[in-house]
């Protein structure tokens, strides 16, 4: 098997680019939840030993599906008429307005980036190692997020390239975007049948 990696720039509608916008802030915020969740971990550690500090990506998904349905995450309060008031802790409010792998992916990118750190802090490798992994804000970092293409019931996947419309790309709960280019044709030429889709980057757009 052989891994290959096609980019090709999108042309969606206002509401799909809000809504692409929107997938790729979530992805920036659940990194840096998760980040956040190591650091607060690391420093309990330093008075608790026997503290667990998320490290792994299977670690930090968990560790983040646990925090965006707790209290921390999200709560409200209820007057009745009578002034009683009742706390509800209502967790990530959003958080089913995104696609969950999303979150899922950001855990997975830091769980390297923790991985990469903690490798070259061991090993002591000469030149440039990479350093403890920092917050990505607004503006600063490349927006974006990324999408696995899980194979359901109806199909070998939710990530659809060409159907429909050969300058198209169906990506789950967004719908179909818009390419510039002819799909079919760029991967008829270069990829050899049978093939399956693994993921999607956007933006800007990346199909691999």
């Amino acid at each position: 098997m052989r891994y290959t990696t096609f980019r090709f720039a999108l042309d969606p509608t206002p509401a799909q680019a809000g809504m692409l916008a929107r997938y790729a802030g979530a992805s920036r915020f659940a990194y840096n939840q998760c980040l956040r969740l190591v650091t607060e971990a690391l420093e309990k550690k330093t008075n608790d030993p026997t503290i667990a500090v998320p490290w792994s990506g299977f670690d930090l998904i968990n560790a983040f599906n646990v925090w965006k349905r707790s209290e921390a995450a999200g709560r409200s309060f209820v007057v009745s008429p009578d002034g009683t008031i009742t706390k509800q802790v209502t967790g990530l409010v959003w958080r089913n307005e995104i696609s969950a792998q999303v979150f899922v992916e950001a855990a997975v990118d830091l769980g390297r980036a923790l991985a990469a750190y903690e490798e070259g802090r061991i090993a002591k490798a000469k030149g440039r190692r990479a350093g403890f992994p920092r917050r990505k804000r607004k503006g600063r970092c490349r927006e974006s997020f990324r999408l696995r293409n899980k194979a359901g019931s109806s199909g070998p996947g939710s990530i659809r390239v060409g159907q429909g419309h050969p300058r198209s790309v169906t990506l789950p709960r967004i719908g179909t975007v818009r390419v510039h280019d002819d799909t079919r044709r760029k991967l008829s030429s270069r990829v050899r049948h049978p093939a399956v889709i693994s993921s999607v980057c956007a933006p800007p757009g990346w199909v691999g």
